[in-house]
Formats: structure tokens, C-alpha cells, sequence
């Protein structure tokens, strides 16, 4: 079967958006209520390797293994890293790394990627497969009943997303390449497109960044407040 051209929004993409949409309800289900949350977690641990095994092993049998393409600095690559760690062992700078960056930047990826062929090619399958399964991951992780962001979690994942663009710019500015779309934005259509040329484009990443991580904080600090005053009501009475 010959791929077709990819275009955003199409009927393809909008298949695959509803499939992973279906399965991230699906997972949100199963880690409240299901009793082998410990087999969920090794299932969407184990397809997050698998894929990380099958992009170098595509690179390395069609000879696109390079040092401009095929390190893990991209956003997307660390989220995927964090996602991992959190599953296997949670770490608590982790997760917030996973809930954090990986709605803000994996979820943008999802519904405006930076593909030129469509089903089946193998850019394609691997590409929604890698960020299908971190939205799982992440689905999954602020499921259980012990998740929540911490105090300065906001703050702290800006600061972490500042070193990322310093040092992954300072090696793109260094070695002529674009992780993080750094120093350019991606050929095909994006949201990036409306934040201006560059380098003002990073800046509205910033403001958006920041703006994004206190809308992602909000759901759990009014759950923080509502606690607070059951209890308070609760000792009143």
C-alpha cells in the first residue's frame, strides 16, 4: 500500500486522534478502578521502549543514524525519557516533567505534527504511535490518587525549560542543528507559524509555556483548596 500525503486534520489524522482519545479514557478507567494497575503500567511502559528500540532500529537499517537527527533532545524525546523513569520508578521531578511539558508540548505535537506522509508509512505509525503512548503515560500517571503537582512546580518547570533552550541552543547554534525547533520552525504547518519569526517565536513559547503550566496547576490547586475547607467545615461543625 502506497502512503499518501499527510495533511493535518484530514480523515487519517482525525481517525488516529479519535483512537487515541478512546485509549487515554480508557487507561484514565482502568488506573482508578482496575486492580492490575501494576500490568497497565508495564504494558504502556514497555510500548514507550519498544518504540524508542524501533526509531533507532529504522535509522540504523535505512542508515539515518546521525548527530543532527538522532539524539533524544527533543522535547518530545525527554518527555517520552520522563515517562519512562515514572513508570518504572517514580521520581517526583519526573512525573511533573512528564504532566508538565508533555500535555504543553506532546499534546501540541499530536494534533499539528511535522509529518509529510500519511498511513501506512513508517513516519507516520511510529510518530503517533511514540506520542500516542506518552499521552497514555501521562494519562496514566496523574490517574492515581497520589498524583499532584508540588509547591513551585510551576516555577521549577520553567526554570528546567529555560536550561533545556539554553543548552540545546547553545549545541544547535554550535553544530547547525534545530532540535526543539530552536532555530527554525518545522516545514510543515504549525502552531508556531502564528508566534512570529524568529527568534520572537521562542519568545511567545515562553509566555505560552508559563501561561500553559499555571492553567495545567490550576485543576489541582482548587482540588488543595476544596479539601482545606471541607475539613475546615468539617471540624466547625
Amino acid at each position: 500500500m502506497i502512503a499518501t500525503a499527510f495533511h493535518v486534520f484530514d480523515a487519517q489524522h482525525l481517525f488516529i486522534l479519535c483512537v487515541i482519545f478512546a485509549l487515554c479514557i480508557l487507561v484514565s478507567w482502568a488506573a482508578r478502578h482496575s486492580s492490575n494497575r501494576k500490568w497497565l503500567r508495564w504494558i504502556i511502559g514497555l510500548s514507550l521502549l519498544s518504540y524508542a528500540v524501533c526509531v533507532y532500529a529504522q535509522q540504523a537499517i535505512g542508515n539515518f543514524l546521525s548527530w543532527q537527527y538522532s539524539l533524544p533532545l527533543e522535547l518530545c524525546n525527554l518527555v517520552l525519557i520522563a515517562c519512562i523513569i515514572s513508570l518504572f520508578r517514580p521520581i517526583r521531578f519526573a512525573v511533573e516533567i512528564a504532566y508538565f511539558w508533555g500535555l504543553g508540548g506532546v499534546l501540541q505535537a499530536t494534533v499539528t505534527p511535522d509529518l509529510a506522509q500519511g498511513f501506512p508509512s513508517w513516519d507516520f505509525m511510529l510518530f503517533f504511535w511514540g506520542h500516542g503512548a506518552t499521552l497514555l503515560a501521562i494519562i496514566f500517571l496523574i490517574s492515581e490518587r497520589e498524583f499532584g503537582p508540588r509547591k513551585g512546580s510551576v516555577a521549577r518547570m520553567m526554570l528546567a525549560l529555560n536550561i533545556y533552550g539554553l543548552v540545546v541552543g547553545v549545541l544547535n547554534a554550535l553544530m547547525g542543528w534545530n532540535y526543539g525547533y530552536l532555530c527554525r520552525k518545522p516545514s510543515e504547518p504549525s502552531l508556531l507559524d502564528f508566534l512570529g519569526p524568529w527568534p520572537w517565536y521562542l519568545l511567545s513559547i515562553e509566555v505560552i509555556a508559563f501561561l500553559t503550566f499555571l492553567l495545567l496547576e490550576l485543576p489541582w490547586r482548587l482540588l488543595a483548596s476544596s479539601h482545606k475547607h471541607g475539613k475546615a467545615v468539617t471540624i466547625d461543625g
